[in-house]
């Protein structure tokens, strides 16, 4: 895709998942990238495996540990990656965590560092490289989830990041346009990513049959969509079939979009209690 070439773009949680999936995708456009996270050894590992994607000579890719949530550090760190490789003409922001659980089960801390992650790392990359980006235009990418346009049982703390994303993204859009700067949000259901391990430690299996409703996606199938959606300058993206019918159907009827959640989270925890018995 020629819309990408010699562009250069920042990606947080660009060592894993989606993150990762967008800079293979974007280094074999011919973007030049420089990716963020936390764990400095996972990057090294994806700036590799990235490499393999290289179009031509010149084309470069930057690692940058640092942690999206911490603002001091990103003040710091985020205003010198740009003096030395440049202001991103597109920022993706993809860095997150998950957690699900009942209510009662997730933890002050628990609740906070989701929080801070998802939300306000976003925010916090945002307003590092706005500032110089706006001079010249540019296009930023927030990676919010199906969680953030439909409410669903057991998650209170990652569900409440990602609909507080939609909502920083509908509202932050309407400011960007005005400067000639573009804005997409993205919200796709379950993608297979690293991610889903760490939500496995703690789902209950009645809310995996709900969740199960909105189907998989693979995270090169969300990476695609992305990038077709910022090359068009679009707003709101809705990956996979089965997302977009369950997001039209809460929208529409949303009192029976509810009733019918209810009623598969109650025959769920009736399955598994026979199943304890048993």
């Amino acid at each position: 895709m020629d819309y990408y070439k010699n562009k250069h773009v920042y990606i947080t949680g660009g060592s894993s998942g989606i993150g990762l999936a967008l800079a293979r995708k974007l280094f074999s456009y011919g973007a030049n990238l420089t990716i963020i996270a936390r764990n400095s050894a996972k990057l090294e590992d994806a700036r590799r495996d990235i490499e393999q994607f290289k179009v031509y000579s010149g084309q470069f890719i930057r690692c940058l540990s640092a942690d999206v949530s911490n603002n001091a550090d990103l003040s710091r760190m985020i205003p010198q990656a740009m003096k030395e490789s440049g202001t991103p003409d597109i920022l993706i922001n993809s860095a997150g965590i998950i957690n699900c659980d009942y209510f009662e089960n997730i933890s002050h801390d628990t609740f906070d560092a989701v929080m801070k992650i998802n939300l306000y790392g976003t925010r916090n990359m945002i307003a590092e490289v706005l500032p110089a980006m706006k001079k010249r235009g540019g296009h930023i990418v927030i990676i919010s989830s199906a969680a953030g346009l439909i409410g669903m049982c057991g998650y209170t703390a990652y569900g409440t990041s990602k609909f507080a994303l939609v909502g920083f993204a509908e509202c932050l859009r309407g400011e960007l346009k005005q400067q000639g700067t573009h804005l997409t949000v993205v919200c796709p259901p379950e993608v297979d990513t690293p991610m889903l391990l760490d939500e496995m430690k703690t789902i209950p299996s009645e809310i995996r049959i709900l969740k199960n409703m909105s189907g998989q996606l693979k995270p090169e199938f969300v990476a695609a969509h992305v990038l077709y959606a910022v090359a068009r300058k679009k707003f709101m993206v809705v990956p996979g079939f089965r997302t977009k019918w369950l997001w039209y159907t809460q929208r529409l009827t949303p009192a029976l979009f509810r009733f019918s959640s209810d009623m598969i989270i109650k025959w769920g925890l009736r399955r598994k209690s026979v199943s304890l018995d048993l």
